[in-house]
């Protein structure tokens, strides 16, 4: 019968922290840093933004499309474009467009493409915008564009 030996114990820390020893580390002699001055005091213009548009409707009819990446439907989700988004704000819905959903065994290609699995950042950056512009026009072909949301100009 083979036996266990026990856990070997630590050695002890050689760099064990001595409250008593400061590391010496060097000051900035008052004044050495100079702050430039800014060069206009002027408020930066502000930049009119214009309200993203929100439709529940929208939404639901993005979502019935097939994937754009893989074509599976029945599993859609909208999925909203990372051009126009910032800290806490959505782009508008009419940058919507369909991925398939996680499902039972499946990474769905919206979870893949949130990850960076799927494309890079450069990538993604270009084929959004067309996938969202593919999106309007077949819904605008079909005529299921809901009413209340603005018609873009394509």
């Amino acid at each position: 019968m083979m036996r266990r030996t026990a856990f070997k114990s630590r050695a002890p820390d050689q760099f064990a922290r001595d409250p008593d020893r400061v590391r010496h580390v060097p000051s900035a002699t008052p004044g050495a840093f100079r702050v430039p001055e800014p060069v206009n005091n002027a408020p930066a213009a502000r930049v009119e933004k214009s309200a993203p548009v929100r439709s529940e409707a929208y939404r639901r009819l993005v979502a019935a499309v097939p994937c754009v990446i893989c074509g599976l439907v029945g599993y859609g989700q909208a999925a909203h474009g990372s051009a126009g988004k910032g800290m806490g704000i959505k782009a508008s819905d009419l940058e919507l467009f369909c991925l398939c959903a996680d499902r039972p065994g499946v990474r769905g290609c919206h979870s893949l493409l949130d990850q960076g699995a799927l494309f890079t950042k450069a990538v993604r950056r270009e084929r959004e915008p067309v996938w969202a512009a593919d999106t309007r026009r077949k819904l605008l072909a079909l005529g299921l564009w809901p009413k209340g949301v603005p018609v873009p100009d394509d």
